[in-house]
């Protein structure tokens, strides 16, 4: 059925999650398959990254940032926090980034900071057998600070932490309260996840689905799986589901 509303993630669905150059021929299809969909963005990336795909994708409607935090609409070049970030959490957030680049990246040299983000902090590091201590220091560090309670999870590469309260799905429904008001009904929308982060989206959505790279339990809560990896598995959830 055609929907409504198409909500994709962009690591592991869009790209690879590694940091490799990306399929040029796949992606062209890709642009070409989304002109006219409704389709938007939900992503741990900055809004900088997520604004060139916008404009790459051709999307028109408001897109999710920093795993659910901020949103970005390329027609007016507007930035706006979610509900839930509050001043506190972005001055604790900020101090979480301070530390990890003056302190921890001297101790660590292999933890590095994704950067452009306001109400997050997401530290990259090649090697995944540093991440223990990576996440170890940055609770340490966190346990002493004031402020709203953060959310601190570690993916293969990628340490993020949040504002607790504030994830993908919060952020869905923020758009649709929101920027996108009134957005359409669950069993209109349709998104695209591959790891943790993006179950939250699942409760917000009618049907939901992933590639054959996501993790075991996205593909537990999916409505499909597709049999091909990346983008080239959200070509297919796209051709297959929302013709």
């Amino acid at each position: 059925m055609p929907y409504e509303l198409i909500i994709c993630d962009v690591d592991g669905c869009i790209s690879p999650e590694e940091s490799v150059a990306w399929d040029l021929d796949a992606f062209h299809r890709l642009a070409r398959t989304v002109r006219g969909l409704p389709l938007t963005l939900c992503t741990g990336r900055p809004q900088p990254y997520v604004e060139l795909l916008m404009k790459l994708l051709d999307v028109r409607l408001p897109a999710i940032c920093e795993n659910g935090a901020l949103y970005y609409s390329l027609s007016d070049n507007r930035s706006v926090f979610a509900p839930g970030v509050s001043a506190e959490g972005v001055e604790k957030i900020g101090a979480i980034d301070r530390f990890v680049r003056n302190e921890l990246s001297t101790v660590i040299p292999e933890s590095v900071i994704q950067e452009g983000k306001r109400a997050q902090v997401s530290v990259f590091t090649a090697d995944p057998d540093v991440m223990p201590r990576i996440e170890a220091a940055v609770r340490e560090y966190e346990g002493g600070l004031d402020g709203p309670d953060l959310e601190i999870g570690a993916s293969h590469y990628y340490l993020n932490v949040s504002i607790r309260g504030v994830d993908k799905g919060t952020g869905v429904d923020g758009l649709l309260r929101g920027p996108m008001s009134p957005g359409p009904p669950k069993e209109a929308i349709m998104a695209v996840g591959d790891t943790s982060g993006d179950l939250p989206m699942r409760e917000h959505v009618g049907f939901f689905a992933a590639p054959a790279n996501a993790t075991s339990a996205v593909k537990d809560a999916a409505d499909y799986v597709s049999p091909y990896e990346d983008i080239t598995g959200l070509l297919d959830i796209l051709e297959r589901n929302h013709g």
